[in-house]
């Protein structure tokens, strides 16, 4: 885009009387909310949200968020307020909620992402109210950086990333909350939470009872909410969530530090890492509040530092967590590791073919993708001797060597230890249930739980091409079952 001559604006009544002209006229404003900071510009006019869209560089059918001063200028943005929506206003407004509402003819589609609903909220922060204010024009404003990045929080952040993207910034210093708002659907039937934020479920039910909760678009759909279709407030560092203890976290840590410059996020109740690993603690873990305050200055920070790799605790899922965890996981693409080792068990008749071919696979995958998991197989009937030649060779056409597997005869002791049982087909599970009972919660068909239906057959005299056929069936789901075990 060509490069524009970006003012920079304090928050005095002259400078804000400046960045409303700039509105009224069509052009592009970056402001504070307690929130983080939006990128503004007229409500009402698709050339002006155009620009929006130009500066961040965002997909034209993520929705916008409408910003208002007072609640009068809602009834020219949309159809209805329904009961609860005025319920949850006089509860939160002005603050950090934003609500969908079934819109007015006047709000252009290039707001709406092309949908007939348009997403409003009254932001708290004294800069933005009087912004809005003295402009006296709705504002749609989206976070104020690069799409895909991390959303800024402090002055600084705004002007790396939108310095030269826009007509003029407004420096408000810090936003206090740090993560953007709550985005709640009130135009149907049934009110549906689609990003968690300052203000929480739990807050809202207890005002309007029952809602729903969806936090990704399914395929093909447009979003109804920023932050449903595409990876979000990411830094130029992978982030890694770590599932595992501390002694597994700090030695998974040293193990990427050794070729990677390697990052934490940690909580002050945290033990020190080694110096070599770069910390940059959350605050709390008592105090969700201060994590999602310093989440988005976190990445931001640590990719200046020049961090490979940011390794990231979980997060619990309830209350401002939520939020926080929301944010966490979307910048990391939902990129969770399991340190705690899982033991998986492939089952078949003789443990000669079928389930040898499945355990030579996982493993494949397993170290392909850095699964913690170990693997093994066993047959109901197993004798001694070896995998079948067609089922050696067939594996050696995709190099995976089984030539060393010996047959095993499924036991109590193996089905008692193995996190996750996998049957070739539903016959063996049922003759392990009735063998066996009791463990119903981890025993499935492999096609099962690989989101199938069909088991999969003894390959058993067949030549090689029915060997390699069954070789693929079983490689294709569990291509499509390994992210479970993450």
């Amino acid at each position: 885009m060509p490069e524009k001559e970006t003012k920079y604006l304090s928050v005095s009544d002259e400078d804000l009387q400046i960045g409303a002209a700039i509105l009224q006229e069509g052009g592009t404003v970056i402001f504070p909310t307690e929130t983080v900071y939006g990128l503004g510009a007229d409500a009402r006019s698709p050339k002006a949200a155009e620009k929006i869209f130009e500066a961040k560089g965002r997909p034209s059918d993520n929705p916008l968020i409408v910003h208002i001063a007072e609640e009068e200028q809602l009834n020219d943005l949309v159809i209805e307020i329904p009961e609860k929506a005025k319920t949850l206003m006089q509860a939160f407004w002005p603050g950090p909620l934003t609500l969908i509402f079934k819109k007015a003819e006047c709000v252009p589609t290039t707001v709406t992402g092309g949908l007939s609903t348009v997403a409003v909220r009254m932001p708290e922060h004294p800069v933005a109210k009087k912004l809005l204010s003295i402009a006296k024009v709705p504002v749609a404003a989206p976070s104020a950086n690069l799409s895909g990045k991390p959303s800024p929080t402090t002055f600084l952040h705004v002007k790396q990333d939108m310095d030269g993207r826009v007509d003029a910034i407004v420096d408000g210093g810090n936003c206090r909350v740090g993560v953007e708002s709550t985005v709640l659907d009130i135009s149907g039937e049934i009110p549906v939470l689609y990003r968690p934020g300052g203000v929480t479920k739990e807050q809202i039910e207890s005002l309007i009872g029952p809602i729903q909760v969806v936090t990704k678009a399914k395929e093909g759909e447009s979003p109804k909410s920023p932050g449903l279709k595409y990876k979000h407030y990411a830094p130029d560092a992978e982030i890694q969530i770590l599932r595992g203890s501390m002694e597994q976290v700090e030695a998974y840590a040293k193990q990427l530090s050794k070729e990677h410059k390697t990052a934490i996020l940690t909580f002050d109740e945290f033990p020190a890492f080694p110096d070599h690993i770069i910390t940059y603690s959350l605050g709390s873990r008592n105090n969700p509040e201060d994590a999602a305050h310093r989440l988005f200055a976190a990445l931001r920070n640590l990719d200046l530092q020049g961090v490979t790799y940011i390794l990231a605790p979980e997060i619990p899922d309830d209350g401002v967590w939520s939020a926080v965890r929301n944010r966490l996981y979307r910048a990391a693409g939902e990129n969770i590791i399991s340190l705690a080792e899982k033991s998986v068990l492939f089952v078949c008749t003789g443990n000669t073919c079928r389930s040898p071919m499945a355990e030579g696979i996982l493993k494949e995958i397993a170290k392909r993708e850095r699964l913690s998991v170990s693997v093994s197989s066993a047959g109901i009937c197993a004798g001694n001797g070896s995998a079948s030649q067609n089922a050696i060779q067939a594996m050696q056409e995709i190099g995976i060597t089984i030539s060393e597997h010996h047959p095993t005869q499924l036991t109590f002791d193996k089905i008692q230890d193995a996190d996750l049982v996998l049957t070739m087909t539903t016959g063996h599970k049922q003759m392990i249930l009735q063998a066996f009972g009791q463990c119903e919660n981890k025993v499935f068909t492999l096609s099962e739980w690989a989101g199938e239906s069909t088991d999969i057959l003894d390959p058993y005299g067949g030549d090689l091409a029915v060997y390699c056929a069954c070789r693929d069936e079983i490689q294709e789901l569990l291509e499509k079952g390994w992210r479970k075990l993450k």
